[in-house]
């Protein structure tokens, strides 16, 4: 096990060495965040062989960001690359509610912000016209048209642990997701 955790121990030293003052380095170490994560949930796939649940911001799991330059390869992309379609990567739509976030990706206070409905032209808004309030869909199994409007990208909330609403960012959920989680309304997390 020794060699094994030497690789971990630099990337937490890289990791730690981001300048948060320059977009380059917090790049770098988003990267190396993202690329490391995966690495870890494809280790653990190997060493057990089961099936790993996976939960982490939809930027994360996700094959694609709503923020390319900060975050240019996902960590679903990396597991997508590593298990094939073994990997199934699951993202979560909401089209209102409040959620905790913070004013900067690393440190920062939590905070409640609360979102108004979506509004026509954003994902959301599309999706919380189906008659289901939360539902599942596996977007893999989408008719054409479905699969026309899904891998166009438009405005979508991106709750992440720092929320940007001006402009919100897009998404193309078709090309990001296999399966969606749509949510009507959602609620911050309680501290116990």
């Amino acid at each position: 096990m020794g060699g094994a955790a030497r690789p971990e121990i630099a990337r937490t030293f890289a990791f730690a060495a981001v300048d948060v003052t320059d977009p380059a380095s917090v790049t770098a170490a988003e990267h190396l965040r993202d690329r490391a994560m995966a690495d870890n949930v494809a280790w653990w796939h190997r060493r057990t062989g089961g099936k790993v649940l996976l939960s982490a911001h939809n930027g994360h799991v996700g094959f694609l960001s709503t923020h390319p330059r900060m975050y240019p390869k996902t960590q679903g992309s990396y597991l997508r690359d590593a298990l094939g379609r073994k990997y199934v990567a699951i993202g979560f739509t909401f089209a209102g509610g409040s959620f905790l976030t913070k004013n900067t990706s690393l440190g920062g206070d939590w905070t409640k912000i609360t979102v108004p409905p979506a509004t026509r032209g954003m994902n959301e808004h599309t999706l919380d016209q189906v008659r289901h309030r939360d539902y599942y869909v596996d977007l893999r199994t989408a008719p054409p048209t479905a699969r026309a409007w899904l891998n166009t990208a438009r405005p979508t909330y991106d709750a992440g642990s720092v929320f940007e609403p001006d402009p919100p960012p897009t998404l193309a959920l078709g090309r990001a997701y296999d399966v969606l989680i749509h949510l009507h309304r959602v609620r911050e997390a309680e501290k116990l």
